[in-house]
């Protein structure tokens, strides 16, 4: 049995793992802005991903009782400080979503599964966005600090910590039998 035949399983996992990662990072994450049909379909996309991820973080501090509102959709004004928290693009926690995505496309499994697999880990990864977003805001309420927290890495280590737990899952959900 050749080296091709004993790893085929795992050389065609790299390949559709590659493609997708390739595709998304090195052409569609730079260039959908100019893509006249998609840049319109992916603006709405971003435009829920921040809704999703805004509007609950403020519900989130209300809750906890600091008053903070939702301004020019893209802000959360706290009341208690004289700057509100900008999101930005780069904020939504699109490329941990798409890691997500490519892993559990990439991976061999029933397709009827995937379509309540991902949007359960996506849920999951919004709502680690959700706590970051809150957890900062309420930094800079409690104690002052804003510079001081590097949120982007911690968002991205959780999020990879989750991710790979959820593809752990997937696999394992769909990893062969031993021969016997």
């Amino acid at each position: 049995m050749s080296f091709y035949e004993r790893n085929k399983n795992v050389i065609w996992f790299l390949v559709k793992l590659t493609g997708l990662c390739s595709f998304y990072f090195l052409w569609f994450a730079p260039n959908v802005w100019q893509l006249p049909v998609i840049s319109t379909l992916y603006g709405h996309f971003v435009h829920y991903t921040l809704k999703f991820l805004i509007e609950p973080s403020v519900w989130l501090l209300n809750v906890l009782g600091y008053g903070a509102v939702v301004v020019h959709q893209r802000e959360i004004d706290l009341f208690d400080l004289e700057f509100n928290a900008h999101i930005k693009n780069f904020c939504l926690g699109i490329d941990m979503m798409f890691s997500l995505s490519a892993l559990i496309i990439s991976f061999p499994g029933k397709w009827i599964d995937r379509l309540w697999f991902l949007p359960l880990g996506l849920i999951g990864i919004q709502l680690i966005n959700i706590s970051r977003i809150t957890g900062l805001c309420l930094a800079w309420l409690t104690f002052g600090i804003s510079d001081k927290i590097d949120h982007h890495d911690l968002f991205n280590i959780v999020s990879v910590i989750f991710i790979f737990f959820m593809f752990v899952l997937w696999v394992n959900r769909y990893k062969k039998e031993p021969a016997r």
